[in-house]
């Protein structure tokens, strides 16, 4: 299903998309109430959908989307790849999102990986691992107060010193991700700087500070 606010652009990815034969559009919508209406009827496989439609969502439509989301692959398009829409699209539940100007072969991947509920990063599509999707489904959103293990792990790593991209390469997983559990991690904790970092990691038992002997 195509759910998108601009008629052009979604009649020229339903163009695109039916070149495909792996591929059928069952319907497209122009807003996200249509979309998750008919959804609960159709039960596609993916939604693909633009992430501005979510301005006009209210709660009731959101949670409406993150229940579905077990079952139905939800792919958010954006033209801006920021930390708040990576927020909006997993308080969706979102399986994963992409900038609109991706070359078409990579959206074509994108809408097949996330079709397939594979949650292995696929070239040009951003996130998901298991435990940011988890926490999109839940209901506490988007201020649960419990961090996963994964989150722990970037904490403890990042309270040490390292960058985003070298936490990225030690644990192997992509900066998009990385930058998504340290964006979570400071909503929970409402950490804005290094210091209070090191602080809630020394206070939660992450990291332990060095004793220093003064003879």
């Amino acid at each position: 299903m195509l759910a998108d606010g601009h008629t052009l652009f979604r009649r020229g990815l339903k163009t695109l998309l039916a070149s495909e034969t792996d591929l059928e559009i069952v319907a497209e919508m122009g807003s996200v109430t249509e979309a998750t209406a008919v959804a609960k009827l159709l039960t596609p496989d993916a939604i693909v959908m633009d992430l501005e439609l979510l301005a006009d969502a209210d709660d009731a439509t959101l949670l409406e989307l993150r229940l579905m989301a077990a079952s139905t692959g939800l792919l958010f398009l954006t033209e801006q790849d920021t930390p708040e829409n990576l927020e909006k699209a997993m308080g969706a539940g979102a399986r994963g999102y992409m900038l609109k100007n991706s070359p078409a072969p990579q959206l074509v991947a994108g809408i097949r990986r996330v079709a397939a509920q594979d949650d292995q990063n696929a070239r040009g599509l951003s996130l998901f691992t298991s435990d940011l999707k988890a926490l999109a489904a839940s209901n506490n959103y988007p201020r649960p107060s419990v961090l996963t293990l994964r989150e722990q792990e970037v904490m403890r790593l990042l309270a040490e010193g390292r960058t985003v991209r070298e936490v990225a390469a030690e644990l192997s997983l992509s900066i998009k991700t990385i930058e998504a559990h340290k964006l979570n991690l400071m909503r929970k904790l409402d950490i804005h700087n290094r210091t209070s970092l090191i602080e809630s990691a020394v206070r939660m038992g992450l990291m332990v500070t060095e004793k220093v002997e003064v003879l």
